[in-house]
């Protein structure tokens, strides 16, 4: 008996525990819906003059603490009320206090009131065709880069082929805003880039000085390189001591430089005493003689800002009216009343708060730390508004997406480092099928060992090996990798990308499927052999396999022209139109994204072309995307142009790999029918992307407009379809064989 009671009881515990999380969760959701409400929905003056990055993290954090459906009330009021003074939450729907907002004399006042035409509030570019507008109101917005680099150029003609190291001493200024980074670029004389790193998985976060360091090769068509230091965010870099070394034999030799150690006076333009230059608008450069590491002067990086005060201008012609509510259940019996509406004079909205200080310093003071969980819990909760209440692809992707914010909620509390984080934010955004989507942050490597694997007829296939002294071979078949079966190993890594068709996912699962740390090793077993690989290159996504691809463009066999569109200029295509119209035919590889040469549709196209209504911007003044408004409907209008080329045999190559812009170019070929569309499908993410910023230097981007097929039908998820479908095979990776190209051969030859 006396056992069977321990039992109930430990049942009992285990119950209540997880009654405790479930709420904590439910609480999280709660505190989630009404971020987001109040965020881009209620107009109020002191809720435009927060970071709401930072009130995410203080509000998870004060949330959790909760035990109960009234301290959950209690605390919503709390720390909203500071914010949005006429905001309530409630118990019970109804009875709106709107005398308690209305001025009694409303003469001077004017109604203010928030437009999104897609959404541009806290997002990275204010330069696109997303607009957030609280109209009617003076908003102080940014101009400000993004970050700011201090760096300079070196030729690199005397060390073609040397490995070269890259040090210097950083710290962070205390209560700064921002991360630091070291980075170094080689560029090759084809215009393309060799070697790159600039710390993007490392940032620096430390208020100590430490040196960093940056290795790297420069190959034999390297003609400079350019490297310095990033400061992004709001803060003061300190920057010192800066050296280069390339190699010889088992030694590193110095290279000279002017003002490595920052003791001229001026940095940022260059002169005879210094070579370094600034750039980023909102910042300084400056040199400090008290903060030094070494020497008498360091080189400073500060943020200072380029505020500039707007009016709010109405962006479209539909707005909330006074007396409008978000009276929605945000938690169980728990209402949330927020005005869409509100008063606004020369001086402030009404009515005004007397606590708002109080709040921004509690922001101020506040770490945002991913080894914290309020900053992990802040992500999700930011990351779930910006997609909840803007994303257009909800009804193709069929996503729960109130259900992967509770995962994402449960697995932050698991979570326990930078990296668990990435992973989290990660798979809460893959199930949106979105191929803009992509996560930064963390410390995870872009380094990979010297192959290139791809999935050919359902085996994972080496497809390329630049290390003669690996015994691997272009055709062998990985079947293990680090002791998993390969479709185990990728099933994981699956699960990070987002992506809306195959060709995606296994074209992004190529690369980050060989991502590590530095000189870290991938195991992979070969023919019943395992082999030790060794990640001791930064990924370059320039390089190609495809031999055909190293030229711009080429006059095969039989009078045909090849125009490589991931490389080639539009103004080299222009001088080329006299061979073109003399070609048997034309080949147009889309196997990568378009070096702004779409003008080249021009001279496909017998007429104008008249679609106008593709790319599609929402207009939102509701949330939830309810009661939708409709779209911005724009389009690019080409016009037709001699020479005409249309009436020879043209083919376009494409697959998974082509996004973006490439769907753009590529939906007139489909629409027009101006082309035998040969390949796989494309990635089917197509619109301007809208990247944002998160807590403790992690970054977002998705795409922000609706875009469709020029027919009016779906183009998300879905992609350009190929005429003809062709598939790699085996046999032809192992002989070395271009199989879309000879297919597309043969189209012009027929």
């Amino acid at each position: 008996m006396k056992k069977l009671i321990s039992i109930l009881s430990i049942i009992l515990i285990v119950i209540t525990s997880c009654k405790k999380e479930q709420d904590k969760t439910d609480n999280l959701k709660t505190f989630a819906k009404a971020f987001g409400y109040v965020k881009y929905f209620h107009p109020s003056d002191e809720a435009s003059k927060i970071d709401w990055n930072y009130f995410a993290a203080h509000g998870a954090g004060e949330i959790i603490k909760c035990n109960s459906k009234s301290e959950v009330i209690s605390t919503l009021n709390s720390l909203f009320k500071p914010i949005a003074p006429s905001v309530v939450f409630t118990e019970t729907k109804g009875n709106y206090d709107f005398a308690a907002i209305t001025p009694e004399n409303t003469e001077d006042y004017q109604s203010t009131y928030w437009q999104h035409r897609g959404v541009s509030l806290d997002m990275s570019n204010q330069n696109s065709p997303y607009r957030s507008v609280r109209v009617n109101r003076y908003s102080e917005v940014d101009e400000s880069s993004r970050y700011s680099n201090l760096s300079r150029s070196l030729n690199l003609e005397k060390y073609l082929g040397k490995r070269i190291k890259y040090t210097g001493w950083v710290r962070i200024k205390e209560a700064s805003k921002g991360s630091g980074y070291l980075w170094l670029r080689v560029d090759k004389s084809d215009k393309t880039t060799g070697f790159f790193d600039n710390m993007g998985s490392r940032p620096i976060k430390s208020n100590e000085w430490q040196e960093y360091e940056i290795i790297g090769e420069v190959d034999d068509l390297a003609s400079s390189m350019t490297f310095g230091s990033m400061f992004m965010g709001k803060g003061t870099l300190y920057l010192d001591a800066i050296h280069l070394y390339y190699e010889e034999g088992d030694k590193w030799i110095e290279i000279p430089l002017n003002n490595s150690d920052f003791e001229a006076d001026e940095i940022g333009n260059k002169n005879e005493n210094s070579d370094w230059v600034g750039r980023g608008k909102g910042y300084s450069f400056s040199v400090s003689k008290t903060e030094n590491k070494k020497g008498e002067s360091c080189a400073v990086l500060s943020y200072e800002g380029k505020i500039k005060k707007v009016i709010g201008e109405s962006i479209f012609e539909e707005a909330p009216e006074f007396g409008e509510l978000i009276e929605k259940e945000i938690g169980d019996g728990i209402i949330c009343q927020i005005p869409l509406n509100l008063f606004g004079n020369n001086e402030n909205t009404y009515p005004v708060s007397d606590n708002l200080k109080a709040t921004q310093d509690a922001l101020n003071i506040l770490s945002d730390s991913p080894t914290e969980l309020a900053t992990r819990l802040g992500n999700i909760i930011i990351a779930y508004n910006v997609f909840q209440h803007f994303y257009p692809y909800f009804e193709e992707v069929n996503t729960n997406w109130e259900q992967e914010l509770e995962t994402a909620l449960n697995q932050s509390f698991i979570d326990k480092n930078e990296n668990d984080h990435l992973i989290t934010l990660e798979k809460f955004t893959a199930s949106l099928k979105d191929g803009h989507i992509w996560v930064s942050g963390g410390s995870f490597g872009k380094f990979v060992p010297p192959i290139h694997w791809e999935w050919i007829e359902d085996k994972l296939i080496i497809t390329q090996v630049s290390n003669d002294s690996i015994n691997l071979n272009v055709g062998d078949v990985v079947t293990k990798i680090d002791n998993m079966a390969s479709k185990e190993y990728f099933k994981e890594v699956n699960s990070r990308i987002s992506a809306g068709t195959k060709g995606w996912l296994n074209h992004s699962a190529q690369s980050s499927s060989l991502f590590g740390g530095k000189d870290s090793e991938l195991l992979i077993q070969v023919n019943n052999e395992t082999i030790a690989l060794k990640r001791d290159k930064t990924y370059n996504y320039s390089v190609t396999e495809i031999e055909i691809q190293k030229n711009k463009y080429k006059l095969l066999e039989n009078g045909i022209y090849y125009l490589n569109l991931d490389t080639i200029e539009m103004d080299t295509i222009t001088s080329l139109l006299p061979e073109l119209k003399a070609a048997k035919g034309i080949i147009c590889d889309m196997r990568g994204y378009p070096n702004g040469n779409h003008d080249f549709i021009s001279h496909l196209l017998k007429e104008n072309d008249t679609s106008k209504a593709w790319l599609r911007t929402p207009k939102i003044i509701y949330p939830d995307q309810e009661n939708m408004l409709g779209y911005v409907d724009t389009g690019w209008e080409i016009t037709a142009k001699e020479p005409f080329l249309g009436d020879k045999k043209v083919v376009f190559i494409i697959d998974g790999r082509s996004i973006s812009y490439a769907e753009s170019y590529m939906s007139f070929i489909e629409h027009y029918n101006l082309a035998t569309i040969i390949g796989q499908p494309t990635a089917g993410a197509n619109g301007n992307v809208n990247p944002f910023a998160l807590l403790a230097n992690y970054r977002m981007s998705w795409t922000g407009m609706k875009v469709v097929k020029h027919d009016g039908s779906q183009h998300h998820a879905v992609g350009i379809l190929p005429d003809i479908y062709v598939n790699k095979t085996v046999e032809g990776v192992k002989s070395g064989k271009d199989e879309f190209l000879e297919k597309a051969i043969e189209v012009i030859l027929e």
